[in-house]
């Protein structure tokens, strides 16, 4: 291994550990509070470490986004492409659902990070690498729904204007089940499967309501 190497690798290594650090900490209730400094503190190196990888605690919350939506997308284009349009999107939903159960930290970063604002702070790269990884969710999402249209089992809407109420219902479902106020009285795959059938049943029956 030449030195050019093993610093691309120590560099890494060091990168890693800062987004390791981040995480961490975005696991206490004053998550949105944490700081650059912190985040060294965490991770045992200095200040100005951190900020030969990252330009600012946004980018840290940024790059941690970008990696945990990267995961589902590939997640997602593992589905059997073989099942029906209804079981391909139901698996899909729980792929989705339960990428964001396996860590609140995330979960609580991705939402954090989807707004419009937060977006606009950060650098023109990493704003075209969330254009990027949304195209790509539309690419794996869009062209099930198209098919599911041209089958008719889904009403002859188009493609944004159908997802709108599913997406919406899915994220506010996973925002529930990170807050105090899911349904206690059930347990979280019930939650996922209640939420599943409910998403399905509005893109199937869309057509029906007047």
């Amino acid at each position: 291994m030449g030195i050019q190497e093993r610093k691309e690798r120590e560099f890494q290594r060091r990168e890693r550990e800062i987004l390791d650090a981040a995480l961490a900490l975005f696991n206490r209730d004053d998550w949105q509070a944490v700081t650059v400094e912190r985040i060294a503190h965490e991770a045992e190196i200095g200040k100005g470490t951190v900020y030969k990888h990252f330009d600012s605690k946004e980018e840290i919350y940024a790059r941690l986004a970008l990696d945990f939506l990267h995961e589902i997308v590939c997640r997602l284009q593992r589905v059997d492409p073989h099942l029906g349009v209804v079981e391909r999107l139901r698996v899909m939903i729980r792929v989705y659902w339960d990428a964001h159960m396996e860590s609140r930290e995330y979960a609580r970063v991705v939402m954090y990070c989807s707004r419009d604002d937060f977006r606009a702070c950060l650098r023109a790269e990493t704003q075209a690498a969330f254009e990027a990884v949304d195209d790509a969710f539309a690419e794996v999402i869009h062209p099930l729904i198209e098919q599911g249209v041209r089958e008719g089992i889904f009403p002859p809407k188009p493609v944004p204007l159908l997802l709108f109420g599913a997406a919406a219902a899915l994220k506010g479902g996973i925002a529930m089940a990170w807050s105090e106020c899911p349904v206690k009285r059930l347990k979280p795959r019930e939650h996922r499967e209640e939420l599943t059938n409910f998403i399905l049943a509005g893109l199937i029956h869309q057509g029906d309501v007047v």
